[in-house]
């Protein structure tokens, strides 16, 4: 059996104190994300992203890799 490779989101510059511009400007952009879903919470950044790309990564046509690149840079 194959094993399947996950591929798996490095947080680096997304952090608490500059998560409220970047989710205002995710929902600005992005209607179909709501506020608990973007909910910050320690150590559980990562899963964010995963739900973030689960609702738009497809739409925009990013991986969850080049989707946190995008994030970073709002």
């Amino acid at each position: 059996m194959l094993a399947k490779s996950i591929e798996t989101v490095t947080v680096t510059t997304i952090n608490k104190d500059n998560w409220q511009e970047k989710k205002r400007k995710l929902i600005k952009q992005y209607p179909l994300l709501k506020q608990a879903e973007l909910k910050y919470e320690e150590g559980k950044v990562e899963e964010m992203i995963n739900n973030i790309h689960s609702k738009i990564g497809k739409t925009i046509g990013k991986s969850k890799k080049e989707l946190h690149k995008f994030i970073e840079a709002i």
